[in-house]
């Protein structure tokens, strides 16, 4: 009966402060807010409306972050637009920086010693995963759409490549979902360990996999030659993201050793540094900051340094990233897409399920692993996006049709993973905080 309250008058403080914000927004012309100054008012709003339902999520069981991912939702662009589609353009900066943040942080909670010990699960696993979800998405897939049972009008080259990059699409995952219910429930161990590090290693290679097929589909739809100098820049994208990533990483180390003051901030602070140079020089940021953190965990005294700066702030720039997320899901393909949405939703947990108990079961691993580290790979977000961006700007024959299917999944996924990661987390019995 307490927690009913409780949640009543969380509930009635959002529903106060929602009237208030939408008499205020308003009459935005009274209080002088400019186009400049509403976008941000707008985000006032949305930390305030994330951060009470995030403990409505917690009374409920859930993880804060499905609060923040459903306030995002209920007051963005697809329900009562509080938060419109030119607000989010606005706060792409201050999102894109919340990323960088993130992505140090997964870095950060990464140590060599752990990759080394777990080294042959997490590759396994990987590898498994990878060709696996591939070819089973490709194998389920493309003979409804080359057939025309659930989507329609592509022609058999079309629905080809649309199979395979869904394909590619499958084996992408989330690393922001992963470290915020990870920090959230502060998961220690050998499970959480084995998770990350295969999380961090599917970035790299999704985005080696979706180059592949990218210049395949170029080559045999636009007639683009493919080349041995293609894969040389891809390989050396890479590398040279990572070798910035580990120049970052030793540029923080000199900070947290000799400057050691306002961490958090500088931590902030370099997150939109490196967002910044990644967008000019055309890295990979993500990753870059991935290393980065990974380099000050492990090759200096300064890991718990920047640990305990991310824990003690961590709480702010989880609200903001996910509550923009949220706001940016958009569900509207599912209604006239949704047979081909759900059946690849459960196409890819059913993979993602089995390949990960036969990758576990084949490098022998704790049996933690084998049953619930599944749960850790559903969520795929931003690099998922950007591939359908891609996507959509070359192939136009498939390229639109591709997008707003995947936005619908990832719009799914996004809700469903960190649900059922808190979960595999709780019953592997590393998270050491519970509700």
């Amino acid at each position: 009966m307490g927690k009913k309250i409780k949640i009543v008058k969380i509930l009635f403080v959002l529903a106060v402060v929602s009237l208030f914000f939408y008499l205020f927004k308003g009459a935005k012309e009274v209080f002088y807010f400019s186009d400049v100054v509403s976008p941000y008012f707008s985000l006032g709003f949305l930390i305030i409306s994330a951060l009470l339902l995030g403990l409505v999520a917690n009374e409920l069981g859930l993880p804060s972050l499905t609060g923040y991912l459903i306030a995002g939702m209920i007051f963005g662009p697809q329900i009562f637009n509080f938060v419109s589609q030119k607000d989010l353009k606005t706060l792409e900066l201050i999102n894109s920086i919340a990323l960088s943040f993130i992505a140090i942080s997964a870095g950060g909670e990464l140590k060599l010693e752990s990759l080394k010990r777990n080294a042959k699960p997490i590759t396994v696993i990987t590898v498994v995963q990878s060709i696996l979800i591939l070819l089973g998405v490709f194998i389920a897939v493309y003979p409804f759409v080359r057939f025309g049972v659930y989507i329609k009008g592509l022609n058999p080259q079309s629905a080809l490549f649309f199979a395979l990059f869904l394909g590619v699409i499958a084996v992408a995952k989330s690393p922001a979902s992963t470290i915020a219910i990870i920090n959230e429930y502060k998961a220690r161990g050998t499970f959480t360990d084995i998770v990350l590090g295969i999380t961090m290693i599917k970035d790299v290679v999704v985005l080696l996999m979706f180059s592949i097929a990218f210049a395949f589909a170029e080559n045999a739809i636009t007639g683009v030659e493919i080349s041995p100098k293609f894969f040389l820049s891809i390989f050396s994208h890479i590398l040279i993201s990572g070798f910035m990533g580990i120049i970052f990483g030793f540029l923080m180390i000199v900070f947290f050793k000799f400057v050691a003051k306002e961490i958090g901030i500088f931590i902030v602070l370099a997150s939109f540094i490196s967002y910044k140079f990644a967008s000019i020089v055309g890295l990979e940021n993500m990753f870059m900051c991935m290393v980065a953190g990974f380099v000050v965990q492990n090759f200096s005294k300064q890991g718990s340094v920047l640990i305990d700066a991310i824990e003690g702030s961590h709480l702010p720039v989880y609200v903001i990233f996910f509550s923009i997320a949220g706001a940016g899901l958009d569900f509207s393909s599912l209604k006239s897409y949704w047979a081909a949405v759900l059946f690849f939703v459960i196409i890819r947990l059913f993979l993602i399920y089995g390949t990960t108990y036969l990758g576990a079961v084949i490098s022998n691993t704790i049996e933690s692993v084998k049953k619930y580290a599944w749960t850790g790979f559903i969520t795929n977000a931003g690099l998922t996006l950007s591939m359908v961006i891609l996507i959509e700007k070359d192939f136009p024959d498939f390229g639109s049709l591709l997008k707003a299917i995947v936005i619908s999944v990832i719009a799914v996924n996004q809700i469903i993973g960190p649900i059922l990661f808190k979960i595999g987390i709780e019953k592997s019995g590393e998270a050491t905080i519970s509700d």
